[in-house]
């Protein structure tokens, strides 16, 4: 593991002070990944605009860099992207200048800690035979390491509430792993059903439950963290095809999963495990991950729109040759929280992917 010469100028990688009270507040921004045009867009939540595209091949990456997922600081004032093709896990200030870098090959999902100040990571769903590891980022000083799960392929990635307990989940077999991010012993619990293909968690504010989705059994699975080291299942709730990146709602009383191969999102109580509401509208082309603004009342849902994420799907010709002629754009997709109608539809390039925003 090493640490790219990239932060010059005493830059400083650790993290910044308190604001003062005079300090003027600064705009909330949504960071979005544009996958295959090796961007990321800088989008003012208020004002629903993009304020700045980063170009990562004016930062020296190249144009196959991947900017995949996107974690973010919980005061906003650093966020972190995984570059998949770039072996690369880079750190970038609020406005968006980069300030930091940690080689890691092929990293997927990230994950910030905000009680320990690390960072987590896993591999992309790209990789075909990566590291049965994954990775861990002291982010003050972008120097880290890397855990061994023990399964192959390694995608999801979520750390619990109390900073104590990291999850991630395997592509290729039916495994969660647990680690103990105090000691790092992981503990491995077998999952029941058909190939699921687990591609990401997410955990409730209150540390109770860890759901989990699935891109070939196309489930949302549900686990009681009781016992953290060991979750068990408690439903399994069939979405459609390609069910992607789930995350409770701000009052903790709903998933919000994006059903790929639907166009849908799903809603599902936790109170009981069921949908409440599909939602779907012309602009979900993919949907891939849902973000919520910092008071709940928006909810900001990406679109990947891209022809091999429909396989089997109608048009998919006619789709496969716009898209190589340049005239298919990926989307974010601006609900209110309330109607579930369509405050606004951003269009921002090739392969919408990955978000994050500061206290969302």
């Amino acid at each position: 593991v090493a640490v790219l010469p990239l932060l010059a100028c005493g830059i400083s990688a650790g993290a910044t002070g308190a604001q003062s009270p005079t300090s003027v507040a600064q705009p909330t921004y949504l960071y979005v990944c544009v996958q295959d045009d090796a961007h990321i867009a800088v989008v003012d939540i208020d004002r629903l605009e993009v304020v700045r595209e980063i170009d990562l091949t004016e930062l020296g990456f190249s144009a196959n860099a991947s900017p995949h997922h996107v974690a973010v600081e919980p005061d906003g004032e650093h966020w972190y992207v995984s570059l998949i093709r770039e072996n690369v896990v880079a750190r970038f200030e609020r406005d968006g200048d980069l300030v930091g870098t940690f080689e890691m090959s092929t990293p997927g999902m990230l994950e910030f800690d905000r009680n320990s100040g690390r960072l987590m990571a896993s591999r992309s769903m790209s990789a075909v035979d990566p590291p049965t590891r994954v990775g861990w980022v002291d982010t003050r000083t972008m120097e880290g390491d890397e855990i061994d799960v023990f399964f192959p392929r390694p995608h999801p990635m979520v750390v619990g509430p109390d900073g104590r307990w990291g999850y991630t989940g395997s592509l290729g077999v039916n495994q969660i792993a647990a680690i103990d991010l105090d000691t790092e012993d992981v503990t491995l619990t077998d999952l029941d059903g058909p190939q699921h293909a687990l591609v990401q968690f997410a955990v409730s504010a209150d540390g109770r439950w860890l759901v989990a989705a699935t891109e070939l059994s196309g489930r949302l699975l549900a686990f009681d963290l009781s016992d953290p080291a060991r979750p068990s299942q408690v439903a399994s709730l069939e979405l459609g095809p390609m069910v992607f990146d789930p995350v409770f709602s701000p009052d903790g009383t709903l998933v919000w999963v994006p059903v790929k191969g639907a166009n849908e999102v799903a809603l599902v109580r936790v109170s009981d495990w069921s949908v409440e509401r599909r939602i779907s509208v012309d602009s979900f082309l993919q949907p891939h991950q849902v973000a919520f603004s910092p008071d709940g009342s928006r909810a900001f849902v990406s679109s990947n729109n891209k022809a091999d994420h429909m396989s089997g799907m109608a048009g998919m010709e006619d789709h496969a040759a716009h898209e190589a002629a340049g005239t298919v754009n990926g989307n974010v997709t601006v609900l209110d929280t309330e109607t579930y109608e369509v405050v606004e539809v951003l269009e921002l390039g090739r392969n919408v992917t990955g978000m994050g925003i500061a206290g969302g």
